[in-house]
């Protein structure tokens, strides 16, 4: 008895070491950030109010979330009727986010959310008029020269997490900061 339980402790302690590895040890070999969510199901709601909000003032449906992790906010804005795309460098976070979109039949629905495995840094963002970001705010400097390098007038930037500088500041909904370029 004693040794079956120390060898389903041990299996879980490995398999706990591999989602580790998979999800935070991988960006240390593909370039890219750490997975961290960007809100949990307490926090649906605020994202559910911005989206609400960002539907309003958006000057169209398309959507891109950079660095999109496991796919939720692709998915949440696709069930709200954007044209929804992740880019995530990361392969397994990437199979993982089309299994989800897969699972939620958004296809069936004539909703479009898709997942695109590449980095963002060298991803052409001018076709979309709404963009999702969770980057710490180092990386928010750097992303407000790309974005206004290549962004349309009147194109909305939804931060989670970390605040944007030299943007417009158009709302701020808990965690989350809506601006427009």
């Amino acid at each position: 008895m004693i040794f079956g339980t120390i060898v389903i402790a041990d299996a879980l302690l490995i398999a706990v070491l591999i989602m580790l590895f998979v999800f935070m040890g991988l960006p240390l070999v593909f370039p890219g950030a750490p997975f961290i969510p960007s809100f949990r199901r307490k926090k649906a709601e605020s994202v559910q109010n911005v989206i609400e909000f960002v539907s309003k003032i958006a000057p169209g449906n398309k959507m891109v979330d950079i660095g999109s992790g496991d796919g939720r906010v692709v998915i949440e804005f696709a069930k709200k009727g954007f044209d929804s795309t992740g880019i995530e460098i990361n392969p397994f976070l990437v199979f993982w986010s089309r299994i989800k979109i897969k699972n939620e039949k958004l296809k069936s629905k004539n909703l479009n959310a898709r997942i695109i495995r590449r980095n963002f840094w060298k991803s052409d963002l001018s076709d979309y008029d709404v963009i999702y970001v969770f980057q710490l705010t180092s990386v928010n400097a750097l992303l407000t020269e790309k974005f206004y390098k290549e962004l349309k007038t009147g194109a909305i930037v939804v931060s989670a997490g970390f605040q944007m500088f030299n943007l417009n500041l158009v709302k701020n909904e808990g965690i989350f900061w809506v601006y427009r370029i």
